[in-house]
C-alpha cells in the first residue's frame, strides 16, 4: 500500500489576494475609492445608497483585464527528496483573466430608487509549470466569485439616504496540485499524483448602506456586507503514473464548507468645486471567518476519508484615496492609491495567494462624447510585498521559498449611458 505525503485537496484560500475590487472602470481609475461616483449606477457595488443621487435611469457595462506576475526563489532543493535536480528560480505562467460588470439603476418614485448589479467580488487565476518545486502547494488556482445584487434605495429625509439589497453569491473553484507517493516505510519516491478539483456553490447574503450629506458638497457613508456561507460539492480526480504500479486514476466527490467574510466600509467624499472631488475610503474585512477548509470524500482515497486544511487568517484593512478632476466638458482625469493589508499568517502562507501587503496605484480618464454617455479608461499597477513560505511536507520538497517582485497589472474599460 502506498504512503501519500501530505494528502490534501488544493484549498480555496479566499484572502485579500482573492478579493476583486475592479467593479467599474471609473472606480478602478480612482483606486476603487468610488463610494460617491456621480451619474454612475456602478455605485451599487461601492455604496448602494448613492443611487439616490441619480435622476433618471442609467446603464453601465465594462470589463477589466487582470494579469498577475510573481517570482519565487527556493532554498534547500539540493537536500530535498523531491526537487534536488530542480531549478531555484521560477516565475508564474502568463495567466490573465477578464472581469466583466453590468449595472442598471433608475428612480422609481419621489423618494425611491431601485437597481440591479452584476459584478465580481472574488477571483484569482494563477498558474505555474507542472514540474516546479511548489507543485505540492499548487499548479493552478482558479477562483471565480460573482454577485447578482437587486437593490432598493430610499431617502429618509433631505440629508439621509439608505439602501438594502440581496447578495446572490456564486463561487466556482478549479485547483490543481500534486501529491508525492512513496514506497511504504522508505523515502523512495514512486512518482506524483495530480489532484484536480472542480466545484461550485451558490448562496445568499445581503448588503445595506447608509449615507449622510452634511452639505451639498460633503457626504459620508457606511456599507455593510454580510458573510456568506458556502457548502461546496466538487468533483475530485487523482491521476498519475507510479514506479512499478503503472497508471493510477481515482475519482470521487469532495464536500466542504467555507464562510466568506463580512465587511464594513466607511467613506468620506468632498467636492471642492464643480470640477474637482475627492474620496477617502476604508474597508475592514473579517477574514477570521476563514479559519479552515475541511473536506470529506464520498469514497476513501487510499484509506483517507477527509482532508483537514487549517488557515487561521486574520481580519484586514484596506485604506485608499481617490481624486477626480474635470479637465473640460468632455474629459476628466482620475487617480487613486490604496494600501491593502494581507490577512494570511506566516505559518499558513503558500503559493495559492502569492502576495503580502499590497500597494495599488491607478490612473484613468473619462470621455463624454455627448450629454448622455460616457467612456472610462483605467490602468492600475498593484505591487505586492515579499513573503516567505515554509515547506508544508517536512522539507521533502524544499526548505523555504521567497516570493518577490509581485506585480499585477489591470486595464479597464467601461461605458455608461443615461437612458431617460
Amino acid at each position: 500500500m502506498l504512503t501519500l505525503l501530505a494528502l490534501s485537496i488544493p484549498a480555496a484560500a479566499f484572502a485579500e489576494g482573492f478579493g476583486v475590487y475592479e467593479w467599474s472602470a471609473a472606480g478602478t481609475a480612482m483606486g476603487d475609492n468610488y463610494m460617491f461616483g456621480e451619474n454612475d449606477p456602478s455605485v451599487l457595488a461601492y455604496n448602494p445608497a448613492q443611487i439616490t443621487k441619480l435622476n433618471g435611469s442609467y446603464l453601465s457595462i465594462g470589463t477589466a483585464w487582470v494579469n498577475p506576475a510573481t517570482s519565487v526563489t527556493f532554498n534547500g532543493l539540493k537536500s530535498s527528496v523531491l526537487n534536488r535536480n530542480n531549478s531555484d528560480e521560477w516565475d508564474n505562467s502568463y495567466s490573465p483573466a477578464l472581469i466583466p460588470y453590468m449595472y442598471y439603476a433608475q428612480k422609481a418614485g419621489k423618494n425611491s430608487w431601485w437597481g440591479v448589479a452584476f459584478f465580481a467580488r472574488y477571483g484569482n487565476q494563477i498558474e505555474y509549470d507542472d514540474l516546479w518545486p511548489g507543485r505540492y502547494d499548487t499548479v493552478f488556482t482558479g477562483v471565480k466569485g460573482v454577485t447578482l445584487q437587486p437593490t432598493y434605495a430610499f431617502k429618509i429625509n433631505d440629508k439621509l439616504s439608505a439602501a438594502v439589497g440581496l447578495d446572490i453569491n456564486y463561487v466556482q473553484l478549479r485547483m490543481k496540485k500534486d501529491v508525492p507517493a512513496f514506497a511504504p516505510g522508505s523515502i523512495t519516491h514512486l512518482g506524483d499524483i495530480r489532484s484536480d478539483l472542480d466545484g461550485d456553490s451558490t448562496n445568499i447574503g445581503w448588503v445595506a448602506s447608509l449615507m449622510y450629506d452634511f452639505t451639498p458638497k460633503t457626504s459620508a457613508a457606511v456599507v455593510y456586507r454580510a458573510r456568506v456561507k458556502h457548502t461546496m460539492d466538487a468533483d475530485i480526480n487523482f491521476s498519475g503514473t507510479l514506479l512499478g504500479l503503472g497508471p493510477q486514476n481515482v475519482s470521487t466527490m469532495a464536500h466542504g464548507t467555507v464562510t466568506l467574510p463580512d465587511s464594513l466600509s466607511l467613506g468620506l467624499g468632498h467636492k471642492f468645486n464643480d470640477r474637482t472631488r475627492m474620496e477617502i475610503n476604508a474597508t475592514w474585512t473579517n477574514w477570521s471567518t476563514y479559519n479552515a477548509l475541511n473536506l470529506t470524500f464520498d469514497d476513501p482515497i487510499l484509506g483517507n476519508t477527509k482532508s483537514d486544511n487549517p488557515k487561521d487568517w486574520s481580519a484586514a484593512w484596506r485604506i485608499g484615496i481617490g481624486i477626480e478632476h474635470k479637465l473640460s466638458q468632455k474629459w476628466s482625469i482620475l487617480g487613486g492609491y490604496v494600501y491593502d493589508e494581507s490577512p494570511v499568517p506566516d505559518e499558513w502562507m503558500d503559493f495559492t495567494v502569492p502576495t503580502g501587503d499590497r500597494h495599488r496605484g491607478s490612473i484613468g480618464f473619462k470621455y463624454r462624447p455627448n450629454e448622455t454617455s460616457e467612456l472610462a479608461f483605467a490602468y492600475t499597477a498593484i505591487w505586492a510585498g515579499n513573503r516567505d513560505v515554509q515547506s508544508h511536507i517536512g522539507r521533502a520538497d524544499y526548505a523555504s521559498a521567497y516570493i518577490h517582485d509581485g506585480l499585477t497589472q489591470v486595464l479597464s474599460i467601461g461605458y455608461t449611458v443615461k437612458l431617460k
